[in-house]
């Protein structure tokens, strides 16, 4: 391996197969046929050869799809390649602070998978609950209810868990503000230790979007969301959660590090079809198809179909826009040391006009957005977005020499 290659210490493995399609989903993925899942698995496997000599772990994220999908054959093989080609696995495991996470639809959870999970250092479980009404979970195209995201809840205690993120929708069409808090407070009191809360998006080319635009459904108003959002916070703040993120919520020290490093700015080693890295400064992605993913790997090819290096100036505002939606913020020396510019020499103008509008709060040493900012992130986020030309490449900037 090129010694100048710096290792890399987070790795997301990307599994793009579900039960079904949910009504609001965009991401790619496709049904779980058992020879597609087979060469997907093969290809997947010398990728992940490709990439181990870069990575000593501190975190893995299981993400997808839905990656406990995966029969206990699969999943068996799948772990165990990855302990044998990352020597450092089994030692990192035992370490504190080490974090595997492994996303999960309460309808694919099992007792058999939950143990497997955990005997092979799998020690954090996402589980995709969006909520405990069953009309709603219908209405989002959901295959599982109420009861088997409660079931598969204990499951996962039974096995030894005791990191668990539950991850919810609200502001769905038809949804309450009763419904919203009857389903914190019964997450709540179910024990988990992080949470994850999105305004439900209408995606182009989803079915929930064209049952918007057929008038077979209604969004719910911009007031009522900021409300839905509001009482989240307050409820879960009185039960001693903190908001970390715009969207995630933590007990204290049980925040997600590998997605923490994502939004400082850090490198991670992405595989699978359409999973994005970030390596030595280019970021790349992988084609997002798993017949050509799987084609490019047979022919000994490297499956990024994306791969660029951003100027200094492009990833510094990259950088600005990611972290501005940690509630930390900005910290005005390290972003310096990081990219080697300042803050206020950058955007001077832009920093201004957000503090005049009240939504950021900037005192010479930090930048942080207002309450009021964080319902307006992403318009925040767009002011320091720098347009500026980009180095591109064709090899995979992950793999080892």
């Amino acid at each position: 391996m090129n010694p100048q290659r710096r290792i890399v210490r987070h790795l997301y493995v990307h599994i793009p197969f579900c039960a079904a399609k949910c009504n609001y989903c965009a991401f790619y993925s496709e049904p779980a046929q058992e020879a597609r899942v087979e060469r997907f698995l093969a290809a997947l496997a010398r990728e992940i050869e490709h990439v181990a000599a870069r990575l000593e772990p501190e975190t893995l994220f299981f993400g997808g799809g839905t990656p406990s999908i995966l029969t206990e054959r699969q999943l068996e093989r799948l772990l165990a390649h990855l302990h044998g080609c990352i020597p450092s696995l089994e030692s990192r495991i035992t370490s504190h602070g080490f974090e595997w996470t492994i996303e999960m639809n309460p309808a694919t959870v099992s007792p058999e998978k939950a143990r497997l999970l955990r005997a092979f250092g799998v020690n954090r479980a996402s589980l995709g609950v969006q909520s405990f009404d069953d009309t709603l979970l219908k209405r989002l195209g959901r295959v599982h209810t109420a009861a088997m995201a409660q079931e598969s809840i204990a499951t996962l205690r039974e096995a030894g868990f005791d990191n668990l993120n539950f991850d919810f929708i609200f502001a769905i069409p038809g949804q309450t503000s009763t419904q919203w808090e009857q389903t914190l407070r019964q997450a709540i009191a179910m024990g988990p230790q992080h949470l994850s809360t999105y305004e439900l998006t209408y995606e182009d080319d989803t079915p929930l979007f064209r049952q918007l635009e057929a008038r077979g459904v209604t969004r719910l108003g911009e007031e009522t969301a900021i409300a839905m959002h509001e009482r989240m916070l307050e409820l879960t703040a009185e039960a001693g959660f903190h908001q970390y993120e715009i969207s995630n919520i933590a007990l204290p020290g049980r925040e997600c590090r590998h997605n923490l490093n994502t939004w400082r700015g850090g490198d991670y080693v992405g595989v699978g079809p359409s999973a994005c890295g970030f390596v030595d400064g280019w970021r790349y992605r992988n084609v997002p198809d798993i017949d050509a993913y799987v084609a490019r790997i047979e022919r000994s090819e490297p499956p990024t179909d994306h791969a660029e290096r951003l100027s200094p100036r492009a990833h510094a505002g990259e950088l600005a826009a990611f972290a501005l939606r940690m509630n930390e913020g900005i910290e005005a020396t390290a972003f310096e040391r990081q990219t080697g510019f300042r803050l206020d020499q950058l955007w001077p103008e832009a920093m201004g006009d957000l503090v005049h509008q009240k939504l950021v709060e900037w005192d010479g040493k930090r930048l942080c957005l207002t309450p009021r900012g964080r319902l307006l992130a992403d318009t925040v986020a767009e002011a320091f977005i720098i347009v500026d030309k980009t180095e591109t490449c064709s090899h995979h900037p992950a793999y080892a020499d």
